[in-house]
């Protein structure tokens, strides 16, 4: 482990400086939206003004959808609450009471049901709050269960794909419309699947075509569905308060609860199939959790808004099965199947109100559920085609045209389909709920067991909301039970557990012929790479980069090699001396080096002069973890494994013009400033920003220009006590900002013009300036074209107030370096960070400080200001 300080005589007060050169919280942003130069003060604002509602660890950082974070409070409580409350109350207490065989046994598994529930959501919630980002349990094993590697993203999206449909509760609208209809005992399974296939289409379209009115259907539809149990409630009230005078069905009704217990099933495997139902009935708690990327404040609105749904559906799941049990008699609860909420309203309010008006209103239940269910799995699965595990990731990942989840919901329609119209009617409830229930438990005990690995592995993480330990160990041991049980159950074949258990082994084999089997006889290895689309979705395409013929060459990067005799040739002599370099150090102890010479300040600036020196690259942990995240606050996460590698930093002096931002990554410009010292901030934001904006305008031809903060580093002891928050420079290869996050910068500071911005070309381009002339510790940047994407390393980058991304980089012989020597006050380097534009254009360019061996011992200390912008071509849309 490495940590860089700023070399001042006591390394131990001197600042860590392994983290990436992005902004503190202190620093101050400047927002010129002008044509021209000129700025006023007025337009100068403050970052802490601009606050996300927290920031908490996680190695897949958070970000904003291209949605938008529309989802209010109340809008995530009926996204729950819809979700939870859908067919099962309506259709499963009859199954569970013939299964349980007594209404004790029954009202029992309903309250142990919510108390597990509980303890359920206290791990979804520790994760949530942890990990706030969109797709649910898909995010959270994919950080914990991280080798081998695609694992756990295999096995979460063959789960979602294959068993993640809307089917049931469209089999409930069909039958309780068909019964509203007086013709449920007569339709046909043609019939009864129509009525359902159209109720899925319908939702469909509504969520595709209409994004904004489906919202607002779906919570119309929730109201609807939360009135319509209290209103069951209140007539099972009615009933009791009035039994003596109540007339139900021609004859005097009295309940009575003699015998709550007589016929109850006491047998394990038959308990865990009622039971099974009854989880079911209360899923969904973590809707949330799968579309955080777009509710406001979501780490607060999570805890509040599941809890709340989970209180509400306990407390009118007992009352409506009190209510049933009043109503109705045992027996014909025994026998109504799916039908019971049915029997209830004949009962109570005779043939026509009972049979048609009721009836109708638990259908509009069912089809509430199947909205937010497919309002949620859509854009779950669309975060499965952004990871690249789906073809046609880019259609499928995209919100065009119709700013919504087009292909998400297109992915999840064909198997909610094919699930509707296959098995038999009479059978497909029963066994959807099984089949649905039964691998997810083994999702839940994975989950329930990395929470408890990361409590020992990774104490350091913040936890915002923290699962009780016991309630932990209460649902890991439910799961293994659950997972048990219908191994033990009296007679029958437990057919849904034998399908369960088989997609999982199913997804298994795929995982090991796609990411093992295959690689090994095509003679590649898959490596990811990232993108963005049109409408400012990123993306990441899993593409085969082909294997080397030795161990040593594995780490080449082959997969942007053409047929031409000169690329070939090129990667020839790359490997070549890469092989020299290597037997030299061997042979000879040291790669050779350019002669130990001091070179004044004169000489420096009068002819070229290429650098033989030691770039710092990233190194993977030894025990093949993922890169732990970086805390500004944290001292001790600065320090990170690297690697160094003998490099040659070739000088541009003379051949400035050579080299472009859409061609290379980076410009040099000569340019001189009007503040020259750079000690004041407000000085800084007043004078030299507006100066800054100009030049991006000038080069870039942008109409608009964002600047979000900016980093002085000095070194020297008097200006840290000038100016406490300079920094020195980072001697480590890498890039300011990921793809993500270039992206949520849009968003994070300009919120309300994020959307109308990211239709067009947006850039990150940081403006580096020296204060004196560089004489020590020289910037080189690496051309954009030779470093490809499979060589950059995600870092979660952790603030105060918010988080961020960098990227840094594994070592490639292929990349070249350049520098400018005896670089002036006069000129600035231009640095991309970022482009949208994928057109062949550079979109990043990789960076780092680095020791000149031919350097006066006594040469002053660099001194520069770096400030990095926003960059907007709204016009740019191609």
């Amino acid at each position: 482990m490495a940590s860089y300080y700023d070399s001042e005589s006591d390394p131990a007060e001197a600042l860590p400086l392994l983290v990436e050169p992005d902004d503190i919280p202190s620093r101050i942003a400047y927002n010129t939206t002008k044509s021209s130069g000129s700025s006023t003060d007025e337009e100068v604002g403050s970052v802490s003004e601009i606050q996300p509602s927290r920031a908490t660890e996680d190695d897949i950082i958070p970000e904003t959808s291209p949605l938008g974070r529309t989802v209010t409070w109340r809008s995530a409580y009926i996204i729950v609450i819809s979700r939870v409350i859908g067919s099962g109350i309506f259709a499963t207490p009859g199954s569970i009471l013939r299964t349980v065989g007594s209404p004790g046994l029954a009202l029992s598994l309903w309250v142990v049901g919510a108390l597990v529930a509980a303890c359920g959501l206290g791990v979804s919630l520790e994760y949530g709050c942890m990990l706030p980002r969109s797709g649910g349990y898909k995010v959270y094993l994919e950080f914990t269960y991280r080798y081998p590697k695609f694992l756990a993203s295999t096995l979460v999206a063959v789960h979602i794909i294959m068993l993640g449909f809307s089917a049931s509760n469209c089999v409930v609208f069909s039958r309780y419309v068909l019964f509203a209809l007086g013709i449920d005992g007569e339709a046909s399974d043609f019939l009864r699947k129509s009525v359902g296939v159209a109720l899925l289409v319908v939702v469909t379209v509504i969520h595709g075509l209409f994004p904004k009115s489906g919202i607002r259907i779906q919570n119309l539809l929730g109201y609807i569905k939360v009135g319509i149990i209290i209103f069951m409630i209140l007539s099972g009230l009615y009933v009791v308060t009035f039994q003596n005078t109540s007339q139900l069905d021609g004859e005097q009704y009295r309940p009575s609860w003699d015998g709550l217990w007589d016929g109850s099933i006491w047998n394990w495997g038959t308990i865990a199939v009622a039971f099974f139902q009854v989880t079911y009935s209360y899923a969904g708690l973590d809707n949330v959790n799968n579309i955080l990327n777009e509710v406001k404040d979501p780490v607060r609105t999570l805890p509040s808004v599941a809890s709340t749904a989970l209180v509400t559906a306990g407390f009118l799941y007992t009352l409506v099965n009190v209510a049933y049990f009043i109503v109705v008699p045992i027996q014909e609860i025994k026998g109504s199947g799916e039908m019971i909420a049915a029997l209830f309203f004949e009962r109570l309010f005779g043939p026509h109100l009972g049979k048609v008006v009721l009836p109708l209103a638990i259908a509009l239940s069912a089809a509430g559920n199947v909205m937010v269910v497919v309002f949620a799995q859509a854009r779950l699965k669309q975060e499965i085609a952004r990871q690249g595990l789906l073809p046609f990731s880019d259609i499928l990942s995209s919100t065009r045209p119709f700013n919504s989840p087009l292909g998400g919901l297109l992915v999840h329609f064909v198997p909610s389909l094919l699930v509707i119209v296959l098995p038999a009617s009479k059978e497909v409830y029963s066994f959807i709920l099984s089949v649905e229930g039964y691998p997810g438990q083994f999702f839940s005990f994975a989950v329930g067991v990395g929470l408890v690995w990361l409590r020992f592995k990774r104490p350091d993480l913040q936890r915002p909301f923290k699962a009780w330990p016991p309630a932990v160990a209460l649902v890991l041991t439910l799961n293994v039970s659950l997972l048990a049980a219908p191994f033990f159950a009296p007679g029958g074949f437990p057919t849904y557990a034998i399908v369960g258990i088989s997609i999982i082994l199913f997804a298994v084999a795929y995982w090991y012929v796609w990411t093992i089997l295959l690689p090994r006889l095509g003679g590649y290895r898959l490596a990811e790479e990232t993108d963005v689309l049109k409408d400012g979705t990123a993306i990441t395409r899993l593409v085969h980069a082909p294997r080397a013929p030795w161990p040593f060459f594995q780490d080449f990067n082959f997969q942007n090699r053409t047929n031409s005799q000169e690329k070939v040739y090129q990667e020839i002599a790359i490997m070549a001396a890469a092989v020299s370099q290597i037997l030299t150090s061997n042979i000879l102890g040291a790669v050779p080096s350019a002669p130990q010479i001091s070179v004044s300040k004169q000489e420096l600036g009068a002819k070229p002069r290429d650098i033989h020196t030691e770039l710092h690259y990233y190194k993977d942990p030894e025990d093949g973890s993922s890169p732990h995240p970086t805390y500004i606050d944290r001292p001790e996460t600065f320090e990170r494994p690297h690697e160094s590698h003998p490099t040659i930093i070739h000088d541009v002096r003379g051949r400035e013009a050579e080299y472009t931002l859409d061609k290379d990554g980076f410009e040099f410009i000569r340019r001189p400033a009007l503040e020259k010292d750079f000690l004041d901030d407000e000085q800084v934001k007043a004078i030299y920003y507006p100066e800054v904006e100009q030049l991006i305008k000038d080069v870039t031809g942008a109409s608009r220009v964002f600047i979000f903060d900016h980093t002085i580093r000095r070194q020297s002891a008097a200006a840290q006590n000038r100016n406490p928050g300079a920094r020195g420079p980072v001697q480590r290869v890498h890039i300011d900002q990921s793809y993500d996050a270039a992206l949520s910068r849009v968003p994070y500071h300009l919120p309300d013009l994020a959307e109308e911005l990211l239709k067009g070309r947006v850039q990150i381009i940081n403006v580096w300036r020296p204060i004196k002339t560089v004489l020590k510790d020289p910037l080189a940047v690496a051309q954009a074209g030779s470093v490809p994407d499979s060589d950059l390393v995600t870092i979660p980058l952790i603030y105060p107030t918010r988080k961020g991304e960098t990227y840094s980089v594994r070592y490639n012989p292929s990349h070249r370096w350049f520098y400018k020597s005896g670089l002036t006050p006069e000129e600035a380097l231009l640095i991309k960070c970022f482009d949208s534009k994928k057109d062949g254009r550079a979109r990043r360019v990789p960076h780092s400080a680095f020791v000149d061996p031919d350097a006066s011992d006594d040469a002053p200390a660099r001194e520069s200001i770096e400030v990095r912008t926003l960059v907007f071509h709204p016009d740019d849309r191609d």
